[in-house]
């Protein structure tokens, strides 16, 4: 199963530690941390949920804690769906 694809016109943008999800179309900011950053890039691929959890348990270290990083990515995914940042169609 592939993570929904972001909604066109948002994009990520960091200022210093700070990482905002901008909504060029729609005027709104999200300001994320970097985590949720990285789980909204994942979203502007192909990328499969198996894979998402992969990569941010490498990015992270926390290899062994896939099942929870598995939780916080469909948790997150989810969020950025009901606020229109990814396509709503597809349940992670």
């Amino acid at each position: 199963m592939n993570l929904p694809h972001a909604t066109s016109g948002v994009i990520v943008q960091q200022q210093g530690e700070a990482f905002f999800l901008l909504d060029t179309e729609g005027g709104e900011v999200f300001r994320v941390n970097e985590t949720a950053a990285r789980i909204f890039e994942l979203c502007q691929g192909d990328t499969s949920l198996d894979g998402a959890v992969a990569s941010l348990a490498l990015r992270l270290g926390a290899v062994g804690q896939e099942e929870a990083i598995r939780a916080d990515v469909q948790r997150t995914v989810t969020q950025f769906q009901e606020l229109g940042l990814c396509e709503p169609s597809r349940p992670v």
